[in-house]
């Protein structure tokens, strides 16, 4: 065996090996979370890609190894949504697998190979952790934006962890994370160079205290004006959600788990204010079809309202277009107010390139067309009920991107289906999204899913009446605290962030100037 084949071998071993430890590294997301396997993962990552000086070339494909593992198994989920449609799209799965770890890989590669320009340690950190969080932002907007999996969205697991959230962000959360995971690399190069490195004090103590200090008192509520709401979740299998030969056994299924006495809360349905259905509930253009209108007011509180997700028709350059809507509607079978979602899924409910595209492709959703775009940040505005956002399944994933900065509303109505995407990961991290929006903007979100997971979300990030995954039935949910508050990162967004990373790129530069003075001394 040449000496050529023989580190071309090892070159493939290490790749697949960093591989495997970016899929263990995906554990710290929802569902698993706090898994210490997951960190464990990370923090030996690290160690290996910043305790040793390497080429940029080779942190870039280091971190590229690693980072294809870590996005390719913590967005496996993506791929059962191609299994939906009569297996039409099973081929892609495996396309879709290596395009995701292939290009979401490129995000972690980057930021490491940047580090590998400067030599000294703890700048080198510096960069390297200011330049992973930048390429998060980036995420949020590259190819209409993908930010799911923030590395942040990690500390979801108890509401102590992201109250920073409020401070500095989601994206600010995972600079204070990924500052501590290098802390802990840097506390094992300590081990390994038998000596101890104080830098590494710096790095596991800032972003510890700042978690700590602002996870104080977290579960405090200011008391506000009494509000009952209820969830319905059908948990309607993907299959048959558009199947016309079931649509109206859908629609009474929505209509009969909302009008019945809840047993847990003891409630009628005339004792709750807001009934909240899911994205795409109602099977019919209520807009045009009075008949399932006047049924559907079956399900309405007498003196409240329904919140439904549909398809809504209307016009759009001169063209008949379907919009993917919210509607509230009164007792009287009244279309109070509505919102069409204004940020689509690409190939899931518009085609890009669709010019180029081959006739028989069409976007994964089961529309026939591609769905308008509603208008971003639209309120709604109905008497007797508090002001409220909209946003449709994965508009709730962008951070400073969900509300409307110029009137704040009370509530963030989240009206999403994850039947998409089956019994995995993909509705857990999808909730966890939405709770980081409720800390950020310091709002109460109220997320109904048709098939996924159902809450109430405190403005401080407490889920209330959850209905777990594939769960049957409704919940009633009493809140009896004030709805929204100000938050720093609210009002100011991620010109905090860029603060942030800026205070770090000067860090890093202040370090190696430090370095070098000692050097030449």
């Amino acid at each position: 065996m040449t000496n050529a084949v023989k580190s071309f071998k090892q070159k493939v071993v290490l790749f697949l090996g960093l591989m495997c430890a970016g899929a263990v590294g995906s554990l710290v997301f929802p569902p698993f979370v706090n898994s210490l396997a997951g960190y464990a993962a990370l923090i030996l990552f690290l160690f290996y890609l910043l305790g040793t000086e390497r080429s940029p070339k080779e942190l870039f494909w280091s971190a590229y190894a690693f980072g294809f593992g870590f996005y390719a198994v913590g967005f496996s989920w993506i791929s059962n949504a191609l299994l939906i449609d009569d297996q039409r799209f099973a081929a892609l799965v495996p396309v879709v697998f290596l395009a995701t770890g292939g290009f979401f890989g490129l995000f972690w590669a980057i930021p490491a190979a940047l580090s590998g320009k400067i030599k000294e340690r703890y700048g080198r950190v510096l960069l390297f952790c200011a330049a992973f969080v930048f390429f998060e932002w980036v995420r949020s907007f590259i190819f209409t934006g993908f930010p799911w999996n923030l590395l942040g969205t990690a500390l979801s697991f108890d509401i102590r962890l992201i109250q920073g959230a409020a401070e500095i962000g989601t994206y600010g959360l995972s600079l204070m994370l990924m500052m501590f995971l290098c802390g802990a690399a840097l506390l094992g190069e300590s081990v390994k160079e038998r000596r101890f490195l104080k830098g590494c004090l710096f790095f596991l103590f800032i972003p510890l205290f700042f978690v700590l200090g602002t996870g104080y008192g977290a579960k405090k509520l200011e008391k506000g004006e009494s509000l009952t709401v209820r969830l319905v979740q059908p948990s309607i299998p993907q299959t048959l959600k558009w199947h016309k030969a079931v649509a109206y056994k859908n629609f009474r299924e929505y209509i009969d788990l909302s009008k019945e006495k809840n047993e847990e809360s003891g409630l009628n349905l005339n004792d709750v204010d807001l009934v909240f259905w899911g994205e795409t509930a109602c099977p019919y253009f209520l807009d045009y079809d009075r008949e399932h209108l006047l049924e559907l007011t079956e399900a309405v509180p007498q003196n409240g309202f329904l919140v439904t997700g549909l398809l809504r028709v209307g016009m759009e350059n001169g063209k008949t277009v379907s919009y993917n809507s919210m509607f509230v509607i009164n007792g009287r079978g009244e279309i109070k107010d509505y919102y069409d979602k204004a940020h689509l899924v690409p190939f899931g409910e518009y085609l890009p390139f669709r010019t180029y595209l081959p006739d028989f492709m069409r976007p994964i959703a089961g529309v026939i067309g591609d769905l308008g775009r509603g208008e971003k940040y639209k309120l709604i505005k109905v008497a007797g009920v508090p002001v409220m956002g909209g946003a449709i399944c994965y508009e709730s994933i962008f951070p400073h991107e969900v509300l409307n900065k110029s009137e704040k509303p009370e509530i963030l109505a989240v009206l999403a289906n994850d039947g998409w995407y089956g019994v995995s990961a993909g509705p857990y991290q999808h909730l966890a999204a939405a709770q980081m929006r409720a800390v950020e903007e310091g709002v109460t979100v109220i997320r109904s899913a048709n098939t996924g997971i159902s809450a109430v979300i405190a403005p401080n990030g407490e889920i209330l009446g959850r209905i777990e995954l594939n769960e049957i039935g409704a919940r009633d949910v009493k809140i009896d605290f004030k709805l929204s508050k100000n938050t720093i990162y609210g009002q100011w967004g991620n010109l905090v962030l860029a603060g942030l990373l800026v205070l770090f790129l000067l860090g890093a530069g202040v370090s190696v100037s430090i370095n070098n003075c000692y050097n030449r001394k």
